[in-house]
């Protein structure tokens, strides 16, 4: 990630402010219309040349004064309107906090070692198959007969495993928007593990299904590294090209925490605004940063933007899971909208990454947030004359409340498929 690198949005894109924008900073501005995969953001941005994606009207920049960007903010004649610092985005997955503690409390390595030993080693129960599938079963994906056929899902994770046998034969569209990584491998098996969820199908050595959208067509953008770490700019570069595709689901399984009281990024609130605007519905996860119960801690970003659905996880008893993040600071945004599955859930992952079966279980807000994003297809196809807010109040409208949870840990309730 670039220290000294700021996201900036604009009032107007029109070629007079983008050419005061030019004189103001120095800077030769790209707009996103000019980038392909011989000429992409990376590549480009440094601190004399800025990249304008121009779905969202936000520009990324390298090394600029942020002075000269504060006063900015008070001058009429300037198109800012808002700028922020570069930030850090994690997978929203329950080892993430080992790789976090590893850093931070060097007194505790041996036994987090352990524990994340035991946590990449968690055998998965054998004794009934249906367990497998509870989170299915939860959302009564068995009362359907929509598959996500037709619906472009847009998973923006660590890259996928191209080579799962799940997927051979399947046309799979991506890119990649970290420097020196391919999107169609995954070493990291995240971005394999959320993609199979929302638009898998069924194990192909047990034929048992673990994928909602299994007719969706998957598409990928590698936001986060290999390690699993990303930043707002690979972030908001993804989602302009997926817009610029078209393409009708975003699912984010990433997270940045906030503090107690933090409001939301205008970015990314308007980010989510403009992607609705355009008919796409951005998902995202709330995160995994809370020690339940006694310390429930505040939705992250950037599933705290109104304009961002933000997903809770819960287990297979039906209750919320540990780790997952509250709507606590909603006076200030910040709210969960639904919760789905996000304990023991199986789905696809590679192989080469000490999977012997091609299959793990995992935690996090990371896997509920492809179940929303799953779901989200079966009903566009559905209903194919509503649009992507009126998909987000259909997915909040039919959540089943949970009985003894709380509004600010689950929203609405758990997703579930309209029977038809």
């Amino acid at each position: 990630m670039t220290t000294n690198r700021y996201i900036v949005l604009l009032k107007d894109q029109d070629e007079k402010s983008i050419e005061n924008v030019e004189k103001e900073f120095s800077v030769s501005v790209t707009s996103s219309e000019l980038l392909s995969k011989d000429n992409r953001s990376f590549d480009i941005i440094d601190n004399n040349n800025a990249v304008l994606y121009k779905n969202l009207g936000v520009m990324v920049v390298d090394d600029i004064d942020e002075k000269q960007l504060a006063a900015s903010l008070v001058d009429k004649k300037s198109p800012v309107v808002y700028y922020e610092k570069e930030r850090e985005f994690f997978t929203a997955d329950e080892t993430s906090l080992f790789n976090d503690l590893k850093t931070s409390v060097e007194l505790l390595k041996e036994k987090i070692l352990e524990l994340e030993k035991f946590l990449k080693n968690k055998p998965i129960p054998q004794p009934a198959a249906a367990d497998l599938e509870w989170g299915l079963k939860a959302i009564g994906i068995d009362g359907t007969q929509f598959s996500g056929k037709g619906i472009d899902v847009c998973i923006l994770d660590t890259g996928f495993d191209i080579s799962h046998p799940d997927f051979v034969g399947r046309a799979i569209e991506g890119k990649s928007f970290i420097d020196g990584e391919e999107w169609d491998k995954d070493p990291n098996g995240h971005g394999t593990h959320c993609a199979g969820i929302a638009c898998g199908n069924i194990r192909n050595d047990t034929g048992k299904r673990y994928g909602i959208a299994k007719e969706s067509n998957l598409k990928i953008g590698k936001v986060l590294s290999n390690a699993g770490k990303g930043s707002t700019s690979s972030i908001v570069d993804a989602i302009d090209w997926a817009i610029t595709k078209s393409f009708r689901v975003i699912s984010l399984s990433l997270a940045s925490p906030v503090q107690l009281n933090e409001k939301p990024s205008v970015l990314f609130e308007t980010v989510g605004k403009r992607a609705l605007d355009n008919n796409c519905l951005l998902i995202a996860a709330a995160g995994n940063d809370s020690s339940r119960p006694s310390l429930p801690l505040p939705v992250s970003a950037p599933a705290n933007a109104l304009s961002i659905m933000a997903v809770a996880a819960i287990d297979n008893q039906l209750r919320i899971a540990r780790f997952s993040n509250a709507g606590i600071n909603a006076a200030t945004g910040g709210n969960i909208n639904v919760c789905a599955p996000g304990v023991d859930v199986l789905s696809s992952y590679p192989k080469k990454n000490g999977s012997t079966t091609g299959y793990k279980l995992l935690n996090g807000t990371s896997m509920a947030t492809p179940y929303v994003s799953g779901l989200t297809a079966l009903y566009m196809e559905q209903f194919p004359d509503l649009d992507a807010r009126k998909i987000w109040e259909l997915l909040e409208s039919k959540a089943k409340p949970i009985e003894g949870l709380k509004y600010r840990d689950i929203g609405k309730g758990l997703i579930q498929v309209i029977q038809g």
